[in-house]
């Protein structure tokens, strides 16, 4: 078309040919953040098939057992079954046994602890369970199915739950539910998207070497610290992506247990900056930049399921 009226398509080619260029890109990066999520949703099915009634007749088999030597108020669930972040072979089911009986805080804490793992050793059915075990702290229930059941004794003094100290010799306040409201206050103002997101970023780093893989609590903790401030999509592979990349160096500096069972979740870490901190912060950043760069669902697919 020739003369002075306006051409009806950009005057220059190399134009045209860009704004096609990114249309194309934005629909190409439009369906992999859809396959990516649909992918993730499917994980998450996979990550949370358990048996759930199987899981409750161990722990009422426990609470049967115990209350014949021991006088239970209730178990309180502490762990990831009562914040919903279990993920099947991640996670162990964490319960305070909390004891109905005043002379138990005359009792050391150590005493306790003993008492009740006799109990269950001596108790349980040999057939389910592979191992019990007896920590600083807490008993652990280890069952042939590989499901573990961690029991940690507590006291009431008041309106106080009490816990062991450090070194399990004196009785300390805690608030078990704590941490359970501001993990579920935050997951309300991200659609609801922030506990599933734990899932999965339980999953991506549970193949890290055994010495800075971070504890399931560790792993919960960092993911609230690092969502405190987010204001993008709640989406999985949004919030996936930046807590990665949040919580690499997040990870850095201890978290404080605001359940006041330890002084930091992390502790096992050591110091700011140590060495073993610098190596998980390297290990997360890393694995958050390849799900940045995959072009795939079959890359993504690759770098969480291995």
């Amino acid at each position: 078309m020739s003369g002075g009226g306006a051409s009806y398509f950009p005057g220059k080619p190399s134009r045209l040919s860009r704004l096609i260029r990114e249309s194309v890109e934005d629909a190409e990066q439009k369906r992999l953040e859809g396959d990516v999520n649909s992918y993730l949703q499917r994980l998450l099915v996979k990550l949370g098939d358990r048996n759930t009634e199987k899981t409750q007749e161990y722990i009422d088999a426990i609470a049967e057992l115990l209350g014949e030597k021991h006088e239970i108020e209730r178990f309180l669930f502490g762990g990831s079954v009562a914040k919903h972040t279990f993920v099947d072979g991640l996670s162990d089911v964490d319960a305070l046994v909390v004891l109905d009986r005043a002379e138990y805080s005359k009792e050391e804490p150590k005493d306790v602890l003993r008492s009740f793992f006799d109990s269950l050793a001596g108790g349980l059915p040999r057939d389910e369970v592979a191992k019990t075990e007896m920590g600083r702290l807490a008993v652990t229930v280890t069952y042939s199915d590989g499901t573990e059941v961690q029991l940690l004794p507590a006291i009431r003094k008041g309106t106080d739950v009490c816990i062991a100290d450090a070194n399990a010799e004196r009785w300390m306040p805690t608030n078990p539910r704590a941490f359970q409201k501001v993990l579920t206050r935050m997951n309300e103002r991200l659609n609801r998207c922030l506990v599933p997101t734990i899932k999965l970023v339980k999953s991506v780093l549970s193949t890290l070497p055994d010495d800075i893989r971070p504890t399931g609590y560790h792993v919960e903790a960092l993911s609230v610290e690092a969502t405190k401030g987010y204001r993008g999509p709640a989406t999985l592979k949004s919030l996936l992506l930046h807590i990665m990349t949040a919580a690499s160096a997040r990870v850095l500096r201890p978290i404080a247990d605001v359940t006041s069972q330890s002084r930091s979740v992390d502790s096992y870490l050591g110091k700011t900056n140590s060495e073993r901190r610098e190596r998980l912060s390297h290990a997360i950043a890393a694995v958050g930049r390849r799900m940045n760069a995959a072009p795939s669902v079959g890359r993504w697919k690759e770098i969480i399921e291995g």
